[in-house]
């Protein structure tokens, strides 16, 4: 084969092109990346549950900077820029990929369910505590028997009048949370997806801000997964 020379090109000016709207965002992600580097040697040679608190640390510090936070209303700590964060977790996805899977549970699915389904009360409650990742949590959608076929939970929310409470069970094994992330270790409460009932009369699929069971967000000793059963005033 006849030698080419190799092509000419602008790195920087490709670059720039590439990254689009956010260059700046992505560089910063890049530059983080490259100071978190030794995670990635870490995921190798660390037990699993060393591991876990290593990722949480590597999470917390990212929050620190406010990079995890982009999306969030300005008033709860956040950039108000979901185009920005859509950006940092693009670019984050080149490193290691256990920290790409926490943020995008904590700030993506858990922060997220808390911003768009909540209300007020909620957003002041929980949303400054999440975005600086004090508050750990998860999203409780899926289901042994049911995947992500959310008409079809199991998980039942009933409404006791009396009480002025939602009690939220899991009636069979198929309705169990057992794929939940970052309720392995860390999480302290989780959006838990349910049928609400009123009197005898199904409401539909409602989200509830429920406490993991057991102490410092980790589940009853001896469960299999995460059966749940508890009362919410």
């Amino acid at each position: 084969m006849p030698d080419h020379a190799p092509p000419d090109v602008d790195v920087p000016s490709l670059t720039a092109l590439l990254d689009g709207t956010y260059a700046e965002i992505r560089d910063l992600t890049r530059k983080r990346l490259v100071e978190h580097a030794q995670v990635l040697t870490d995921a190798r040679e660390m037990p699993r549950e060393e591991f876990r608190e290593r990722v949480l640390q590597v999470v917390q510090e990212l929050a620190s900077t406010g990079q995890t936070g982009m999306g969030f209303p300005v008033q709860y700590g956040g950039g108000g820029d979901i185009g920005a964060s859509i950006a940092a977790f693009e670019t984050m996805a080149f490193g290691d990929l256990s920290v790409l899977v926490k943020v995008g549970v904590q700030f993506g699915l858990f922060g997220g369910a808390i911003l768009q389904l909540g209300t007020k009360k909620h957003h002041d409650a929980y949303l400054e505590r999440l975005v600086r990742a004090e508050l750990l949590g998860c999203f409780a959608m899926t289901e042994t028997g049911h995947g992500s076929n959310v008409q079809a939970l199991g998980t039942v929310a009933r409404y006791d009048v009396e009480a002025g409470e939602f009690v939220i069970t899991t009636p069979d094994a198929s309705s169990r949370k057992d794929y939940i992330g970052n309720a392995a270790a860390h999480a302290q409460v989780a959006v838990v997806f349910a049928q609400l009932v009123v009197g005898e009369e199904s409401q539909g699929v409602h989200a509830f801000v429920v406490p993991i069971p057991g102490d410092e967000g980790r589940w009853l000793p001896g469960g299999r997964g995460w059966p749940i059963l508890c009362r919410l005033a």
